[in-house]
């Protein structure tokens, strides 16, 4: 786990200690890779690694959108609060509503069983934007909250 929190805020080449680690772990699950000849198990390692170093985009990416996402809610928050735009509730309803937001996105994505094989159906799109408005949305209501 250390070695993969390097990984992901090091430069790409960082990543090989996670493709070895991925690698000796499917050599040791695959019979078939196991018996295979050393060129089949060089061209499995080389697509682990592409597959680490993909993977390792990916993860940036998505990191660095949700904490924009997020951080354009406490701006959000933060710029109306300062104009005097808000709600006219107390803070404890405000944090029950974030409670609320965020415990709803995140328990509605446990275990749900109409994922597909790629996750780019139409209701899996609309599942990820609404997970996302309601983080924002939460995370929108504990600024308030405690501004």
């Amino acid at each position: 786990m250390p070695r993969a929190l390097i990984a992901l805020i090091s430069p790409v080449r960082f990543s090989e200690p996670l493709a070895r680690a991925d690698y000796d772990d499917e050599l040791s699950r695959n019979v078939g890779l196991r018996e295979g000849s050393p060129k089949q198990q060089a061209e499995q390692f080389e697509n682990n690694r592409k597959l680490v170093s993909e993977r390792l985009r990916l993860l940036r990416s998505r990191l660095t959108v949700s904490f924009v996402s997020m951080a354009s809610a406490v701006a959000t928050a933060a710029i109306l609060s300062h104009e005097g735009i808000g709600f006219a509730t107390s803070p404890g309803v405000l944090a029950i509503g974030s409670l609320f937001c965020f415990a709803g996105a995140t328990l509605g994505r446990l275990g749900w069983a109409g994922q597909s094989y790629m996750g780019t159906t139409s209701i899996e799109r609309l599942d990820q934007k609404l997970f996302h408005v309601l983080y924002w949305v939460g995370m929108y209501l504990g600024t308030v909250a405690v501004l």
